[in-house]
């Protein structure tokens, strides 16, 4: 664990993934950069308003054999909603996110594409196509219910939608302030696999896991809802 002092109040801030570099100060709620030997305040975050879920910073849970630890949100908005994506500290040094959307769940973790060749495909295509906003498969056709294949699995796009960050709170392993923009593509399995593939900036990062019951996880430290 990482230890430094807000830039701008003198709290402690503490890094408990060595992934993280970026934080949200708990107690002025400055936005916070690590760089290698120190920390920066990039401006401030508004508070997050409350919502219905009940995870919260430090709820910790486990799924598929690993444990882990609630340690950063960013809130996500559309045209039609909001959904958050939690970050999680994994066993192992992995880093994970839990995202949770109407009452569904879905944990995943970055993956490395340099082998990929059918995600690179569509990841090209969606790329050059962003400036019109429709969005074609790399065969040409809509890519909106086109398959590729990861490694063995067959996916299926089920989503495309533009997305913009509404505010972030504990630590995450890349700037998230509010108004940032992302393109993002929901991609399905037939036995529970999930994938989303975010654009930012001109660069991809995908995530891949598979849906989750609530009970699976066995999440404890929740917080207090009523009627729960």
């Amino acid at each position: 664990m990482n230890k430094y002092n807000c830039p701008s109040c003198s709290a402690p801030i503490a890094f408990q993934s060595s992934l993280s570099v970026y934080a949200v100060c708990a107690y002025c709620r400055s936005m916070i950069v690590r760089h290698d030997v120190d920390v920066e305040s990039i401006g401030t975050m508004a508070a997050l308003p409350d919502d219905m879920s009940p995870l919260q910073i430090g709820t910790t849970g486990s799924c598929q054999g690993l444990t882990f630890k609630v340690i950063g949100r960013m809130k996500i908005g559309w045209a039609d909603g909001v959904w958050n994506e939690w970050f999680l500290d994994m066993d192992k040094g992995a880093k994970g996110w839990l995202a949770e959307a109407q009452g569904s769940y879905a944990i995943s973790g970055e993956i490395d594409l340099r082998q990929e060749k059918s995600m690179n495909d569509l990841i090209t295509a969606l790329t050059a196509q962003e400036a019109t906003g429709v969005y074609k498969s790399a065969s040409g056709d809509a890519a909106l219910g086109s398959t590729i294949v990861l490694g063995n699995q067959q996916l299926k796009v089920v989503d495309i939608r533009r997305t913009v960050c509404l505010g972030s709170e504990g630590e995450l392993p890349f700037v998230a302030p509010a108004g940032r923009e992302t393109l993002s593509v929901d991609l399905s399995g037939s036995d529970g696999e999930f994938c989303c593939i975010e654009l930012f900036d001109g660069a991809p990062r995908v995530y891949l896991g598979s849906y989750v019951e609530w009970d699976e996880m066995g999440c404890k430290n929740l917080r207090a809802l009523e009627g729960w």
